[in-house]
């Protein structure tokens, strides 16, 4: 991200900021949380595409940054009480160093600052946008909450996909789209859905790979939870969900290679048709970018 690196720690001095300013008992632990090294890939395309697009960063779109940053870790603070999970990013999560009650809490100030930051970028529009992809965020969750233990369709789980994770590209996207009067908001907004897409598929490809050590193996299927790899085997068995986990194991490792090789075509499928979107951008080192974290998604699918 050496593109990028000054907006990157300059987003960094934002998110310190707009905490400090919400002081509580609670903050130290949350300012620890958020250090905790990731990605920060949708701030990062956020950076990306206002360059590609000719623009440089200003208060707005840092704000923006701030804003889908912190609604992110807002989310894996509710995710992890929700799967009761005691790590994230390799550090001990909130819920268990504060216990659920204060890690909710802990998910709401993150929420409710990113709201503050998101005022900051002065457009009302892009405030509906966050509003309704935390509702179909939230969507996605019920829903996926209601069908542990059942099998669902490719549809179906695309459907999942893009409510899970879709959302969060989409929101602060479009939004950027709108801060700086680009007139292709529905071609960003179709990156923004098949991106996020392969990013989920790629995420629930790590779950069954042998070589991913950053989280239990399989960890999905013990939870009930059927993904595109498991989707798959469906094909050839028929009726997986009838089967103990064990079972669905063995039946996965007989043919793993099969199974990994189509996970990682169907991410190729919507990375390509997310590249294919932004088409209309000149050419230009921020969307060559772009187009290497996207194919990065299949490319070092099986790798990762």
């Amino acid at each position: 991200m050496k593109l990028i690196e000054k907006e990157l720690n300059s987003l960094n001095d934002y998110i310190i900021k707009a905490l400090q300013d919400e002081k509580n008992k609670i903050s130290d632990d949350i300012s620890e949380f958020l250090s905790a090294k990731s990605k920060r890939i949708r701030p990062a395309l956020v950076f990306l595409f206002t360059k590609a697009f000719g623009f440089e960063s200003d208060e707005k779109i840092y704000h923006l940054a701030a804003t889908v940053e912190l609604v992110h870790n807002s989310t894996l603070v509710h995710d992890d009480i929700l799967d009761n999970a005691d790590t994230r990013r390799g550090k001990v999560s909130l819920n268990y160093k504060l216990g659920n009650n204060l890690s909710v809490l802990a998910g709401d100030i993150l929420l409710a600052v990113a709201l503050r930051e998101l005022v900051k970028c002065d457009n009302v529009k892009a405030v509906d946008e966050f509003a309704y992809s935390l509702f179909l965020m939230c969507k996605g969750e019920i829903n996926q909450n209601f069908s542990v233990g059942k099998l669902p369709s490719l549809d179906e789980y695309i459907k999942k996909s893009e409510y899970k994770t879709a959302e969060l590209f989409k929101a602060p996207l479009t939004s950027l789209c709108l801060i700086l009067n680009i007139a292709q908001k529905d071609k960003i907004y179709n990156f923004a859905r098949n991106f996020g897409i392969a990013f989920q598929i790629k995420d629930d490809l790590l779950n069954v790979l042998k070589t991913d050590n950053t989280k239990p193996v399989m960890s999905d299927i013990h939870n009930g939870i059927y993904t595109a790899p498991i989707i798959y085997l469906n094909d050839d068995i028929k009726n997986v969900e009838q089967l103990s986990e064990s079972q669905i194991i063995a039946e996965f490792n007989k043919n793993y290679d099969k199974y990994i090789q189509k996970t990682v075509g169907l991410i190729k499928q919507y990375a390509d048709r997310a590249i294919e979107s932004i088409d209309f951008i000149s050419d230009n080192q921020y969307k060559q970018k772009i187009i290497k974290i996207t194919k990065n998604l299949y490319e070092a699918g099986i790798n990762e």
